[in-house]
């Protein structure tokens, strides 16, 4: 090797800088290539990230500075998590804050607890939210498949070069050995370890057996062994490694998580692996595999937990632990969930619990050393908080396509047109500063913006002792209900000011809470106030 690159070296310099192009011309493009990436090694500055360029006609890969590169990696096993959505949040932001490039990839290894329509459902929360990768299943790029189904060449290659270099073996013995293995070590009170059986096959007994179809896994030689690495958010993390020979690819031929997690991450030049802290555990093992392998591995951010309260960690039971019941359920506003999931330090320069960002603010403002280890509450006073900003702060034309999709999905009303729904909304930012679930518009206490009362049973059940249907009768009479003209109402009636204005109301809205009478009247007018009256005699 050396003496190759010797030779390559002095016939160049003994050519001059005149004769190098002919030179180097006359030589076979793969030795030249190859050599100048043993000196640009040897002889380049360390930097703090590197980018890996494939040279595609040669195989070679070549070190330089390079982009940050960041993956979001969920796999479709069902509804997104709410930590699923942080953890592609923050990668979002760190790509963009240092314009990189913000990666999906779809880890569907697990066939067992695949579903069929999880990654479309993934694709419409990241679009909901407004976080678009740059490279995807869908908008494709150079470092494609981003299925990891379609990667399997890969992990064979890669656990076949292990198997190669001594760093694995492959496994032959049946399921029910591991698991009468794992029965009597946990009798012992020991660690459940695969006894390495398969480890003392020779190479050529294991490639015959391998050849005539029996079925084995390829295990990684896993010795118990202490590992340092940092974390840009944790520091330095001491690990002792002391478990089982892990699987890397199972008899299916599909990898286990570590092995295409780390292969991956390899060859989609990955910079930055910024994920939850459930995944800490895991990374000294991680270490050891790039070892194995040679490479160089990116630097690591992981992210505190998401808690229910200081000392309960959020149940995949919870209902708010899942995207959905924010945009299904709640319908809050994507950019009240984002400004929820940067709180408690997480990762805004001068953060500003008051103040509510727009994504491009939290893209400038974005500052990963700035990630604390406290630990995310959901805190609903805060979500709400944050949906009211969200909802003041939201143009017509993003509201208008929301309410319309809600409207649509609930189907228990016609659609109202555009000038409609423009009332409805200046109306609940100017009236109601409390407005921010936009569920309340169809099954909440604004409902009666889209439906008349369906009922009489809270009017009859408030007022017994009247004859409702000649006090709706004429209230119909009355040219404009104000303060003053139900006083007058009521004193000729008999009745008291409060009483008549829950009548007024329950006929108006279905509900004895709601906005003031007056704010009423102005925004249905009188004669939809005189239909609704109409409405509630017919209900009668």
């Amino acid at each position: 090797m050396f003496e190759a690159m010797r030779t390559i070296l002095f016939a160049l310099v003994s050519a001059g800088p005149g004769g190098f192009s002919n030179c180097a011309a006359q030589l076979p493009i793969d030795l030249l290539i190859f050599a100048f990436q043993k000196l640009y090694c040897v002889f380049r500055k360390p930097k703090k990230t590197s980018k890996t360029i494939y040279m595609k006609k040669t195989g070679h890969f070549f070190q330089e500075a390079g982009r940050v590169r960041v993956r979001f990696a969920p796999s479709p096993t069902g509804h997104l998590h709410i930590g699923g959505l942080r953890t592609a949040f923050l990668n979002y932001l760190f790509a963009k804050k240092h314009k990189g490039d913000f990666i999906l990839r779809i880890e569907d290894t697990d066939q067992a607890r695949f579903v069929a329509d999880a990654q479309e459902k993934i694709y419409q929360s990241l679009q909901f939210y407004n976080l678009k990768p740059d490279e995807g299943p869908r908008e494709g790029g150079k470092y494609g498949p981003y299925e990891q189904s379609k990667r399997l060449q890969f992990y064979h290659q890669a656990a076949h070069h292990l198997v190669e270099s001594k760093h694995a073996y492959r496994c032959f013995c049946p399921e029910h050995r591991i698991n009468l293995l794992r029965k009597n070590a946990e009798k012992r009170g020991e660690i459940p370890k695969y006894d390495r059986k398969c480890a003392a096959l020779s190479e050529q007994d294991s490639r015959a057996m391998a050849a005539n179809g029996e079925n084995f896994v390829i295990r990684f030689k896993l010795d118990k062994q202490n590992v340092e690495f940092q974390d840009e958010v944790f520091g330095t993390v001491n690990q002792c490694i002391d478990e089982s020979d892990p699987v890397l690819l199972k008899s299916d031929g599909f990898p286990t998580y570590h092995l295409a997690n780390v292969v991956d991450d390899k060859h989609m030049e990955i910079s930055h692996v910024i994920r939850g802290m459930e995944w800490l555990s895991s990374t000294g093992k991680h270490q050891v595999l790039y070892r194995a392998f040679n490479w160089t591995p990116p630097k690591f951010v992981h992210l505190s937990l998401i808690m229910r309260s200081a000392t309960k960690k959020l149940s995949k039971r919870d209902k708010d632990a899942f995207v959905d019941y924010y945009t299904e359920t709640l319908g809050v506003l994507p950019e009240a969930v984002l400004n929820l999931l940067i709180r408690n330090g997480s990762g805004i320069r001068d953060f500003d619990a008051d103040h509510f960002y727009s994504l491009t603010e939290m893209i400038e403002q974005f500052d990963i050393s700035t990630l604390g280890r406290r630990n995310l509450l959901l805190d609903s006073d805060v979500l709400h908080k944050y949906a009211r900003m969200a909802f003041q702060a939201a143009d017509f034309e993003a509201l208008h396509s929301l309410i319309v999709k809600l409207l649509k999905k609930d189907g228990k009303c016609e659609l109202p047109d555009k000038d409609y729904l423009r009332k409805i909304i200046c109306f609940l930012k100017s009236k109601e500063e409390h407005f921010g679930l936009l569920s309340s518009l169809t099954n909440g206490e604004f409902n009666w913006f889209f439906s008349r009362p369906k009922s009489s049973k809270l009017l009859i059940d408030t007022n017994q002792d009247l004859d409702l249907h000649n006090v709706l009768s004429d209230l119909k009479k009355i040219d404009l209900l104000t303060t003053d003209s139900l006083e007058n109402f009521a004193r000729c009636h008999q009745l008291s000011l409060a009483k008549v204005m829950g009548i007024v109301r329950i006929s108006l809205i279905g509900s004895k809470k709601g906005p003031p009478i007056s704010e009423l009247v102005e925004f249905f007018g009188m004669d939809e106030c005189r239909q609704r009256f109409d409405t509630m005699i017919s209900l009668l």
